[in-house]
């Protein structure tokens, strides 16, 4: 057996490291203590989150997948702006430190030295979208777990092709449904792919629908029990249709919107060039999965597309941050030449600086002013935004 075949032979089962271990745990907290310390100082600040003014001026049940609106339901209930802040930012500090450790944990499983998992982890904790997302505006954490989810589950499904990983896939494409309208979308050619992955379904028509159904049962079956729970509930089903109806009702192409999405995704996650480096990269240490790789890519791009045709409040740091997430878990999964591994590390610390230098392409002066201590001329007082 060659060098290359034990380094990406499969870890046998006794021999695999637990999940909960002490350094998963250590940078769990880590995290959880550092982004909460972030977000009670915006808070303190002066800074009212983003998803606060959605809910106080009555637009959080318009717009947002349904996960983002039962957490936004649940805080609704809190009584006083202040509470609800901090409801809402140590949901999206817990959840987001648990994604940080697991990270950690899958990096370290595929090999990553230590400091090279640190770096990658800390330079998206740092990046100004990351930031932003746990302490300003939380509603496209759904969004990115689904995105980080489905990068494994294609990775395996590539690798192995077999019914199991593709129930595998299926399972996860109810986050999709539940993380956005927008994301709602990409179950159709993703349950479509998954179908085709098996080789019989590629000759066979009842194969094909056999496997189809495979992929697409478990979203179907999600969507009934939704909303079979809120006509259960004595809940309006038509307010909870709305975010998923009224993102299409009024496609329109927007060339602007579209060409300052790409920008931002170039500049704001550049390391879109590793997984395309990595399909003509000669020398890999296992065989090359293009497609888990060419997803990477593909599924921020589809978001930069949607928000030029469709109805959304996504901003445009969204698909950046979708990118470099779904990046990271790539990198969990993938064998990687040492040189693709630092290249990966100098792109993911330059998007970092990258977020707080191109301010043309995304900005929020309030937050920054609460998160620096400063009140450039404009802002006025942070405690008295625009429709709180």
């Amino acid at each position: 057996m060659s060098i290359i075949d034990l380094a990406t032979a499969p870890v046998p089962a006794q021999q695999r490291r637990p999940f909960w271990r002490p350094a998963t745990i250590l940078w769990s907290l880590a995290a959880v203590i550092v982004l909460l310390v972030v977000a009670l100082h915006v808070i303190d600040g002066g800074y009212v989150r983003r998803d606060v003014e959605q809910l106080q001026a009555g637009e959080a049940w318009r717009t947002g997948g349904w996960l983002s609106q039962v957490v936004l339901r649940v805080v609704s209930l809190l009584p006083g702006t202040q509470l609800q802040q901090w409801a809402l930012s140590l949901t999206a500090v817990i959840v987001s430190g648990f994604a940080f450790g697991a990270l950690y944990d899958r990096l370290r499983a595929n090999g990553w030295f230590r400091i090279g998992a640190f770096i990658a982890l800390v330079a998206l904790m740092l990046h100004a979208g990351g930031l932003y997302t746990v302490t300003a505006s939380s509603r496209a954490i759904p969004l990115y777990i689904a995105f980080a989810a489905l990068i494994p589950a294609i990775r395996s499904l590539e690798d192995v092709g077999d019914v199991q990983s593709a129930i595998g896939l299926g399972l996860l494409l109810p986050l999709l449904l539940l993380a956005s309208p927008i994301a709602a979308l990409l179950i159709i050619p993703l349950a479509i792919a998954t179908a085709l992955a098996d080789r019989d379904a590629r000759t066979d028509a009842r194969a094909f629908v056999a496997m189809l159904l495979v992929a697409i049962l478990p979203t179907l079956i999600v969507a009934i029990g939704i909303v079979g729970f809120i006509i259960q509930a004595g809940m309006d089903v038509a307010s909870a249709l709305l975010p998923y109806v009224g993102t299409y009702a009024n496609p329109h192409f927007d060339a602007e919107v579209l060409a300052s999405g790409l920008e931002a995704l170039a500049v704001f996650a550049p390391v879109l060039l590793v997984p395309l480096l990595y399909c003509f990269w000669p020398d890999l240490p296992e065989r090359r999965h293009v497609y888990s790789a060419l997803a990477v890519i593909i599924l921020p791009l589809y978001l930069v597309f949607a928000r030029s045709i469709l109805t959304t409040t996504m901003t445009s740091i969204v698909p950046p941050i979708a990118l470099l997430v779904a990046f990271l878990s790539w990198l969990a999964v993938v064998r990687l030449p040492f040189q693709i591994r630092v290249l990966s590390l100098l792109l993911l610390l330059l998007a970092t600086a990258a977020s707080w230098s191109y301010t043309d392409l995304w900005n929020d002066e309030a937050w920054k002013a609460a998160l620096f201590n400063f009140v450039p001329p404009g802002i006025g007082n942070l405690t008295l935004r625009p429709g709180v």
